[in-house]
């Protein structure tokens, strides 16, 4: 039940009370009366008051139809009548709702009101609101009451349009469960009703609801602008009219869909179910990567135009994902070709350059040592076709490179190597620990050992969730700054750093993933100044089989 009218009209009226409250010049006009009041001046307060309020009751209440009169009452008198005149004389101290309105800052609704006053002929919606003096020192004493009078006529025909049912009755109550408006002759009638409806309800009164009480369909509703309570009741015979056409009606539909659901399905079940669950085995069939099946072809209808397309389908699926697996193995063997050979002559470049220098602060013995253990490194390296190498074998070759630069640096170089033994013969990329150690020494240390300092590396193997396979390469050299750290293996927005240094990590992660996907790859820690750590994350590899000089693992 809508509350919507009533809502917007109590919020109106409050509007109206709270601008006249807050004028000063209604305060003073109040005050002034109440003075003339007290000291027997009837018409001057009677003159004062029409003087100062008829020009701000017109500019509020000229628009306004629904209200038929607005009174200003000052100790039980009023000072004041807004289109209506009452006089001054008419003492109103005793009338109900002049009593009922003091000592209470709500607004009271009278509905239903017969000659309000004894002033006004006709029935009437009597509004009033007690003002206190918020402006003076005394907010607790009331200066006047404001009395509101709407025809009874419109309030009902406000009621009226929230009608379900003809013959039915609406009571709009306040949260003292006093009648705010209705649209009963006599509302004494019906109270006995209205009392047992509020024992035998069981329903939240804060809450919109419907339920049936004795013979009626009782609506109720709450609003939480005005926090009134709207109840309307319905004779149920207009439900339960209603209701009897709307099952008997209903009844010969269904028993009517039932009948024609059970021909149609006897009639088509053959020339459409047994071929809809043969296609949709089939389809399971191909979902579960079983791309070779053929379903047999239906009589000549729609269904075998679609199975004649699901078999061609199949087989077209089937040529193209032999031909996708064809196309990414190159794919993937191209790019990991080429990242390595893009890693390879970084390391060779270096290594040449480590052994010049030797040559030039060393005799002929030193060099020779250098060049036995780069032949080794270089023939462990070239001679390897495959992608993966065991880890104590690249281990070996990295010790061969840390050698060569050992010797460069007059042995100012220390490294640590904490090899867990159940990982020696774990699979590793090839060549993947030198382009890192290289890094570490470069970009890492080389400062330091320049100096004539000494530094240290240390590289680590471990398993973690006995899945994941660590290989972390540590130094303690200058670090990477935290703003780039993380972009350092973005190759959309590289950092600002060494390019050999980003290039050279962005490389390794890539081929990582390529080989083993997500969530392989390279992590990376550092604090400026103190530390940095590489962290290669592997799966767990151990060789099974060769075939056709390539390698195949298993994951354990």
């Amino acid at each position: 039940m809508s509350q919507s009218s009533f809502d917007t009209l109590y919020a109106r009226l409050q509007k109206y009370m709270d601008i006249l409250t807050n004028s000063t010049t209604f305060y003073n006009t109040v005050m002034s009366t109440s003075t003339d009041f007290a000291k027997g001046r009837v018409e001057q307060a009677k003159f004062q008051a029409s003087m100062n309020f008829e020009p701000q009751f017109k500019s509020l209440f000229a628009t306004d139809d629904l209200i038929s009169a607005v009174l200003v009452v000052v100790q039980g008198r009023v000072v004041y009548s807004y289109r209506d005149f009452v006089s001054v004389t008419n003492d109103l101290k005793q009338d109900p709702v002049i009593i009922n309105t003091v000592n209470t800052p709500d607004m009271h609704w009278f509905s239903n009101q017969n000659s309000p006053f004894g002033l006004f002929e006709g029935r009437y919606t009597v509004i009033t609101k007690n003002i206190y003096d918020i402006l003076g020192n005394n907010p607790m004493d009331s200066i006047c009451q404001l009395v509101i009078l709407i025809p009874q006529s419109k309030v009902t025909e406000m009621l009226n349009t929230h009608l379900r049912f003809a013959d039915s009755i609406i009571r709009v109550t306040d949260k003292n469960n006093h009648i705010v408006v209705s649209n009963e002759g006599d509302p004494q009638e019906n109270e006995g009703f209205f009392q047992r409806l509020s024992q035998q309800t069981l329903m939240d009164p804060y809450a919109s609801h419907t339920e049936f009480v004795d013979d009626y369909l009782v609506l109720n509703s709450y609003s939480n602008t005005t926090h009134w309570h709207t109840v309307q009741l319905s004779p149920s015979k207009y439900v339960t009219k209603a209701s009897s056409a709307i099952i008997v009606f209903t009844t010969f539909l269904v028993i009517g869909l039932l009948i024609f659901m059970f021909l149609f399905s006897f009639f088509i079940s053959k020339e459409i179910i047994l071929p809809i669950k043969r296609l949709a085995f089939a389809m399971k069939k191909v979902g579960e990567k079983n791309i070779t099946i053929e379903v047999a072809h239906a009589s000549g209808n729609e269904i075998a135009e679609i199975t004649n397309d699901f078999n061609q389908m199949v087989k077209r699926i089937d040529t193209l994902f032999k031909l996708t697996i064809e196309i990414e193995g190159k794919k993937r063997k191209s790019e990991i070709e080429m990242l390595k050979y893009q890693i390879n002559p970084h390391f060779l470049y270096n290594t040449i350059n480590s052994i010049r220098f030797s040559a030039m602060n060393h005799k002929d013995e030193v060099t020779a040592h250098m060049l036995v253990t780069l032949s080794r490194l270089l023939r462990n390296t070239l001679s390897h076709t495959g992608n993966d190498i065991p880890l104590e074998l690249e281990i070996q070759n990295i010790k061969d490179y840390i050698l060569l630069q050992q010797l460069r640096y007059s042995n100012k170089l220390n490294v640590d190597y904490s090899i867990q033994e159940d990982t020696e013969h774990l699979l590793v990329p090839h060549m993947i620990l030198q382009p890192i150690v290289e890094n570490s020494i470069l970009h890492g240390i080389s400062h330091r050992l320049n100096l004539g300092e000494f530094a240290s590396i240390m590289i680590s193997s471990y398993i973690v969730d006995s899945n994941i396979h660590i290989v972390s390469i540590y130094d303690n050299g200058v670090g990477i700054a935290a703003s780039i750290l993380s972009s350092i293996l973005d190759q959309h927005h590289p950092p600002m750093v060494s390019d050999t240094l980003h290039i050279g990590l962005l490389n390794i992660h890539k081929r990582i993933r390529l080989l083993y996907g997500e969530p392989y790859g390279i992590e990376l820690e550092s604090v400026q100044g103190e530390y940095c750590c590489v962290k290669l994350i592997l799966p767990i590899l151990k060789e099974t089989e060769k075939n056709n000089d390539q390698n195949h693992y298993s994951r354990r």
